[in-house]
């Protein structure tokens, strides 16, 4: 597996063992945020659901509009690896239940106004594409941004 070093403020939460999810973490939020932000791992390994900008494109989805084509994007290496970020904000839609019919939306879902997600995908040789994704209200996102690149960082 991939290994990283966990910022000291973030507080990890208990996972499945099996599945994609890897690691979640909760950041506390800023001082005018209501909520706190949560920190996704994801692997898929080395099977097609670890596509990189299918990803990302399912990411953009959950917010209003066509963030995708703003989004702010990077990428570097660590230890020889590819890490790809991208970064996204504005209204994000979260499904509460199953996602039906040609727009393939819930027909119940949370709308968050000022939202962001800062997201990365860490392309391994031989482990498949590793997700990270930061997603929560504007302000505490932006504060915890070098925390999550000193995470991406950090990745071994």
């Amino acid at each position: 597996p991939l290994a990283w070093d966990v910022p000291g403020s973030w507080a990890a939460l208990e996972v499945p063992r099996a599945g994609p999810r890897k690691a979640l973490y909760k950041v506390p939020r800023a001082a005018s945020d209501k909520e706190d932000v949560e920190v996704q791992v994801l692997s898929f390994g080395l099977g097609n659901q670890g596509d990189v900008e299918a990803n990302f494109q399912e990411w953009f989805a959950q917010f209003d509009g066509d963030v995708g084509a703003k989004a702010r994007r990077e990428s570097f290496e660590v230890r020889g690896m590819r890490v790809e970020t991208v970064e996204v904000a504005g209204t994000y839609t979260i499904a509460l239940g199953p996602k039906a019919g040609a727009r393939k939306r819930a027909s119940v879902e949370m709308v968050k106004d000022g939202y962001r997600l800062l997201g990365a995908a860490v392309r391994t040789p031989d482990r498949g594409n590793w997700f990270f994704r930061m997603i929560g209200p504007d302000e505490t996102v932006q504060s915890a941004r070098s925390a999550f690149r000193g995470l991406l960082e950090s990745v071994r």
